[in-house]
């Protein structure tokens, strides 16, 4: 499978700039980009509540990088926005291969 995967909706305003972050500010190519959009997706009520016990939150996005596991959402649990003005989340992108 792909080295990011975001588990989204395809309205939620977290979403979609944690989109915009992968894609157009990493340059994260589509093939190392998996978005599965929970609100699409007929097992989509199914994924949000293994997401749940996964991870003990239901809120979107659910975002996982190879090696890493999941590292939370836009701005929570560390989550994708801090993670990168960190430098950390550029890091884990180039460990996972997203990212050279």
């Amino acid at each position: 499978g792909a080295p990011v995967a975001m588990f989204s909706f395809t309205t939620c305003p977290f979403c979609l700039k944690s989109k915009q972050l992968f894609a157009e500010e990493l340059g994260i190519s589509p093939e190392n980009f998996k978005v599965i959009e929970c609100d699409e997706d007929p097992e989509g009520n199914a994924i949000r509540a293994e997401l749940g016990k996964r991870t003990g939150r239901t809120s979107m996005p659910s975002i996982w990088i190879r090696d890493e596991g999941y590292i939370g959402g836009c701005n929570d649990g560390p989550g994708a926005f801090p993670l990168y003005d960190e430098g950390k989340l550029q890091e884990m992108l180039k460990t996972a291969g997203a990212l050279k």
